[in-house]
């Protein structure tokens, strides 16, 4: 009977004869030296240590500096379940996988902290200039954050990533974090809640599916607003702050989730809530935004005389400017405005109080944010919510209204000054627009498309050409965002391509589109109504919008 065959040791693990030899190490059943070393009487010593490894990848030394900035600065907090998720198939393209780990030493944790810290500088002075929900201190460094809301730094590592591929990992990761922490762990905090309004400001705008993604975390972060009490007076006692889960049973363990006192940071996480979900609602028209209550009211009153940073001056403006836009928002009140029964007196009183709130705000807006840009789109949006009225499509035997082309007149102003203002914005500042200064830029290249194609007596479409060119403004958004990546260090690799790539892409793609159109529309032969084709143009180009203001009008025929 022949004896079984035995394999070889694998490569890099034979003799050194069989290996100088190059001949194949085949152990023998008892042990000792090799079958050829034992056939030939040779000495059979295997060498130390292992072949040396392979050099790393730029891309692969970068991608693990940032893995071990977030280990070391998690690590410190005493938690282990926001570790960088780089999993990464051996036969990725470009993906060295090699086979011995380099030692860290304290030169290289330091190396790691300062970029922590570059990042959190990098999101504190420019993000938050656009979005003021978060107040964090000069003083503040990474570890700190990191050890005070882990959650929060996490989305902000996410928001900051300048690898496309990387930062689609930690996006992933986050919602896998939050979801875990939320529903399976049933924690309620404000770490939690500041990480996912981070989310929704920034971070959706990176992060696949977004659509399902923006009203999923919207009606989170409601629920969260609920879960800690923040739309409401803190309880006078800690006896009245049992959360939910207890009171029903379940997990008797869990920490009450209410605090009995109010702070700024809490003030200011309700407000933003109410700020990003009102704008989301009207973005999206299928959910309700967090409903505005007078704790709410007193928490706004105490922001505006806050001089703890810039920013809650900021944040106070952007409340006012959402709430009167929730009013402008809910019909009917602009029905019968152009009628001609003698009840379209009551409407236009309606649009008169509704544009005086709009000056009143703009008057109290305090000299040192004169010019801010933030608050100027969002009531520039506001106004044009409130005169596009007139673009709701008027019946065939409608006379022509003065009043209405006043109104439009008004709105295609509105949308000037608007581009005129953000094309002051350098391509590099683009990757600090928030969520709502994107919906408002999409709302307004909706509004001037109805404006260049509204078939209406007395409206020149030439004119509105003349005023602002719809293809102009989309070409530049293109030129703009295609420039992006570039001026701030963004790379794509791998198939994945930066947002404002992206976004510049379809924007060219939608001009062209709009260029073959628009030559009829002069001549009034075409329906002033976004396609299909269009229509899912300008959902890709955000990705998640169903575009509600895109249809045929805002309420009924006027």
């Amino acid at each position: 009977m022949e004896p079984p065959v035995r394999s070889p040791l694998p490569y890099g693990r034979a003799c050194a004869t069989c290996a100088r030899s190059k001949c194949r190490c085949v152990p023998r059943s008892g042990g000792g030296r090799c079958e050829r070393c034992h056939r030939l009487n040779k000495e059979c010593r295997v060498l130390p240590g292992r072949r040396k490894a392979r050099p790393l990848s730029k891309a692969v030394q970068l991608e693990r500096k940032m893995d071990g900035l977030m280990t070391l600065l998690t690590s410190s907090a005493g938690r282990t379940d926001l570790s960088t998720p780089v999993r990464e198939p051996a036969d990725a393209p470009g993906c060295e996988q090699p086979t011995a780990e380099p030692a860290r030493d304290d030169r290289e944790d330091e190396d790691t902290e300062a970029d922590a810290d570059e990042v959190l500088h990098a999101f504190r002075t420019h993000r938050l200039q656009f979005l003021p929900l978060i107040y964090i201190p000069a003083t503040m460094t990474a570890r700190d954050l990191t050890q005070q809301s882990p959650f929060l730094w996490h989305c902000i590592a996410a928001v900051e990533s300048k690898r496309a591929a990387f930062q689609a990992a930690l996006c992933e990761s986050i919602r896998k974090l939050a979801g875990r922490r939320l529903l399976v762990d049933c924690e309620k905090s404000l770490d939690l809640l500041q990480g996912v309004l981070v989310y929704l400001a920034w971070v959706t705008f990176h992060s696949q599916p977004q659509k399902s993604s923006l009203c999923i975390y919207a009606q989170m972060a409601i629920g969260l607003v609920f879960e800690l009490g923040l739309n409401k007076p803190p309880p006078a006692d800690q006896s009245m702050t049992v959360s939910n889960s207890n009171a029903v049973g379940h997990l008797p363990g869990l920490k009450a989730s209410i605090s009995t006192r109010r702070t700024m940071d809490e003030r200011r996480a309700v407000l933003s809530c109410f700020v990003l979900t009102s704008i989301i609602t009207q973005f999206l028209g299928r959910m309700e935004p967090l409903r505005w209550t007078p704790h709410m009211q007193e928490c706004l009153d105490v922001l505006t005389y806050s001089e703890e940073w810039p920013g809650d001056g900021v944040l106070v403006q952007l409340t006012r400017t959402r709430l009167l836009a929730d009013q402008i928002l809910q019909n009917p009140w602009s029905e019968g405005l152009y009628g001609p029964h003698p009840a379209h007196t009551l409407p236009a009183f309606h649009l008169r109080a509704l544009q005086l709130r709009i000056d009143m705000i703009k008057t109290e807006i305090p000299a040192s944010l004169a010019g801010n840009k933030p608050i100027l789109f969002y009531v520039y949006d506001a106004e044009i919510s409130l005169y596009e009225v007139a673009l709701a499509q008027p019946r065939a035997d409608t006379e022509m209204s003065t009043r209405r082309l006043d109104h439009l007149y008004t709105c295609i102003q509105l949308v000037k000054q608007f581009f005129d203002l953000f094309f002051t914005i350098c391509p590099a500042e683009y990757t600090s627009l928030a969520l709502p200064n994107l919906t408002q830029l999409s709302h307004c290249l909706v509004t001037l498309f109805r404006l260049s194609t509204l078939d209406y007596p007395g409206w020149d479409k030439a004119a509105v050409k003349d005023t602002v060119d719809i293809l102009a403004v989309a070409e530049e958004i293109a030129t703009r965002m295609g420039q992006v990546a570039d001026a701030v260090g963004i790379r794509s690799e791998r198939g994945c391509i930066d947002p404002y790539s992206k976004l510049g892409m379809m924007m060219q793609k939608l001009r062209s589109e709009w260029e073959v159109r628009l030559p009829d529309a002069v001549d009034g032969t075409i329906e002033p109504v976004l396609s299909s084709m269009e229509l899912g143009d300008l959902e890709n180009f955000l990705s998640w919008s169903d575009l509600l203001w895109s249809t045929e009008g805002i309420g009924s025929v006027l």
